[in-house]
């Protein structure tokens, strides 16, 4: 009887496990959603290099400007093409309703780079959204196929940004911090990602190096 009663304790101690960590990984995926990089690239540009000379109303403006285009627009996108059935959920689970969002999005990361372009923004901003764009296209093409993964793509693209900012000196602060948090956020999405059963390891992984390659890359050639 104690046998049974163990063994039954365990088994929803197990379940309360993968619960909290689900919720924790839908955390994860929502807050750092490849909707919000471009954002969080933004603050980090206007915060955490020397732009930060700039007035707090015009480094917000500015950011907020970014979201508008990069975030909301493709999120209002996603919401429509949900209510009319022609995507299943939020997260474009089905790689096959990949096309239409994703080509809205490098639409917005173009626009986006033409709006910081009229705000005087130095070209390695500007190539930065260029670049999120050129991802997007590539996870595109490669959707067609495989699944990678969007979110670990931008958080790689991120990661090769805030990289290259270090390795130019232009980060305020001990860059090797900077640096750690970003691949650190690469880990925790791919964690996350993982956890719900999205993507496979590999997937995970050619997502990151994909986003981190072509930023970087694109960056160094300025």
């Amino acid at each position: 009887m104690n046998d049974n009663q163990n063994t039954a304790g365990e088994g929803r101690k197990r379940v309360r496990t993968r619960s909290l960590e689900s919720r924790m990984a839908s955390v994860a995926s929502d807050v750092f959603s490849p909707l919000l990089m471009a954002t969080y690239a933004m603050a980090v540009a206007l915060w955490l290099t020397p732009m930060n000379r700039l007035p707090i109303g015009v480094r917000g403006w500015s950011t907020a400007g970014v979201f508008f285009i990069t975030a909301l627009i493709p999120g209002l996108t996603v919401y429509m093409l949900m209510r009319a059935g022609k995507v299943s959920d939020a997260s474009i689970s089905d790689r096959r309703e990949r096309p239409i969002p994703f080509l809205v999005s490098v639409a917005c990361y173009v626009g986006a780079s033409f709006y910081v372009g009229a705000l005087h923004a130095p070209r390695w901003l500007v190539c930065f959204l260029v670049a999120a764009a050129a991802v997007a296209v590539l996870e595109l093409i490669v959707s067609l196929w495989w699944k990678i993964s969007a979110h670990t793509g931008a958080a790689g693209g991120l990661a090769g940004f805030v990289f290259w900012l270090g390795v130019r000196g232009a980060l305020i602060g001990d860059p090797l911090v900077l640096i750690s948090i970003a691949i650190l956020l690469v880990g925790v999405l791919g964690w996350a990602r993982l956890v719900l059963r999205r993507h496979t390891v590999g997937q995970v992984l050619a997502g990151a190096l994909l986003g981190f390659g072509v930023e970087f890359g694109m960056l160094s050639l300025i």
